[in-house]
């Protein structure tokens, strides 16, 4: 068989196994009872040593070298031999054991966290944590870095990233909104939140989650929408990209913007072609240019002006206690700046702080400068430094995220850098459909969806994240589109 005949049947049999393992995942976190997660651990374990073996094997490798001499390969092949490449020589330095180990911990890990937050009671996953941390730092090592043990790390979700230039990222950001945040509470007129208090039936938030999930394109005929603890996109296959969401009885619009968040996700992951399913080429371009897309479709979009013009009628429909509040009310009451303590129901002013704490401390835990048994003391210290506020319970502090339990360190700065993507990306949108709010306002998402797909979805993971940003805007990454875009903002919102 050709070299890269070879490698693209190895890829197939890898594709299968991480299918299987992403529905057994996606089951865990929706359905499965809690009595089965020890032996959902074991099969996780089990076929994500499989994958593992494939991922590393002398066969794999031998393609990847022939296939890295080769200047004949399409822009998606040579683009799959670049990561897969890059993926390899990291896993191949970690032996099968220890990642075995790792993942059935990642899965004790999970369900360990789900008891802890609905206890409220960090001890009981505290043990969980520094497992999953002791593997991180020993994975960092096994991989090896420049700079500190948490820069191997950022690898895998933004590959070329380092926390030194995290942290030049966050300073203008910091200069700029922490001034402005200021601002808003000594000048702003809030507007008038009251407007969304009430108690708001479940089933009615889902059904209409459900239909603005199909407004702005999402295909059930290759998805679904369930509930889980925390809000999540998988891809399970190809045709195969499920949506999962949570819902609270006391706010009418947490489930729909969790909703036009992972359908933002969603929409990305439909819109790939099978061929870069096959090339290990679905995860897109980066983690942050991945929650770009589902950041501009729940802010840029679903919290604009246009955006509430034309979905009044639609909440009125489900939520008939707001059947009589106008749009330009709703508008306003959806964007209220207020520090909150709940990352994923946060501001766009104040929601980069909540990934800045994130990032301070995980980068500590896993650089050795702090212990896990002191995450909770300095979680509330930290949160009060950002954001001036302090959680009540280990719940809505040090254990609102999931990511931890997974063992996804490195993850979250991806999300601040999603948001400054996303804005970045926007500016260019705008630019080229002038009318975009009119499209919106009529409830027509196609021409938007459209020029996602010819711009970002199509090409999956071809391009990095920085040479995509260019493609799309003509400069690199620059925080400026998001600091401009929020101060114009909620200026006016509240005008100032």
């Amino acid at each position: 068989m050709e070299t890269l005949d070879t490698y693209k049947a190895i890829l197939g049999e890898i594709g299968k196994l991480r299918s299987a393992k992403s529905l057994l995942a996606w089951d865990q976190q929706t359905h499965m009872p809690g009595a089965g997660s020890a032996a959902r651990a074991d099969a996780l374990g089990k076929l994500s040593r499989l994958g593992f073996e494939l991922a590393t094997s002398d066969e794999l490798g031998q393609c990847i070298e022939e296939l890295e001499a080769r200047d004949d390969l399409s822009d998606e092949e040579a683009a799959s031999v670049r990561d897969v490449g890059r993926q390899y020589r990291r896993q191949k330095a970690i032996p099968p054991d220890l990642f075995e180990a790792f993942t059935i911990a990642q899965s004790k890990g999970q369900a360990a966290w789900a008891e802890a937050r609905a206890k409220a009671d960090f001890a009981h996953f505290r043990p969980n944590l520094e497992k999953l941390v002791d593997f991180a730092r020993q994975f960092a090592e096994y991989y090896g870095y420049e700079d500190t043990p948490y820069d191997a790390l950022l690898e895998p979700f933004e590959p070329g990233m380092t926390s030194r230039r995290l942290r030049k990222i966050i300073e203008p950001l910091k200069a700029e909104l922490v001034p402005f945040l200021e601002r808003i509470a000594a000048e702003g007129t809030p507007p008038d939140a009251d407007v969304l208090v009430g108690s708001f039936p479940v089933n009615m938030q889902r059904e209409m989650s459900r239909r603005t999930l199909e407004i702005i394109g999402y295909d059930y005929g290759s998805g679904a929408l369930d509930d889980a603890p925390h809000p999540f996109t998988t891809e399970i296959a190809h045709g195969d990209v499920r949506i999962t969401n949570r819902y609270e009885e006391d706010d009418p619009v947490s489930g729909l913007f969790g909703a036009l968040h992972e359908g933002g996700h969603a929409l990305y992951g439909q819109g790939m072609g099978e061929n870069l399913y096959k090339l290990s080429l679905s995860d897109g371009a980066s983690f942050g240019i991945h929650e770009s897309q589902s950041r501009l479709i729940e802010n840029q979009i679903g919290r604009s002006r246009p955006f509430w013009r034309f979905f009044q009628p639609i909440i009125g429909e489900f939520l008939p206690q707001l059947a009589g509040v106008d749009a330009e009310a709703l508008y306003r009451a959806v964007n209220v700046v207020s520090p909150s303590l709940i990352r994923v129901e946060a501001d766009e002013v104040t929601y980069n702080f909540h990934i800045m704490l994130r990032f301070e401390l995980e980068s500590a835990l896993i650089n050795g400068e702090t212990a896990v048994a002191d995450l909770p003391a300095l979680w509330n210290d930290a949160m009060q430094r950002y954001l001036g506020v302090s959680p009540n319970d280990d719940a809505d502090g040090v254990l609102q995220d999931v990511h931890w339990s997974m063992g996804a360190f490195g993850y979250f700065p991806s999300y601040m850098l999603g948001n400054l993507y996303a804005a970045q990306v926007a500016t260019a949108l705008r630019a080229d459909r002038p009318n975009l709010d009119a499209e919106i306002e009529a409830g027509d998402f196609e021409p938007l969806v459209s020029w996602l797909r010819e711009k970002v979805h199509q090409f999956g993971g071809v391009h990095r994240a920085e040479d995509l940003i260019r493609r799309i805007t003509g400069e690199g990454l620059n925080a400026k589109h998001f600091i401009d875009y929020v101060v114009g903002k909620f200026s006016d919102i509240y005008r100032l």
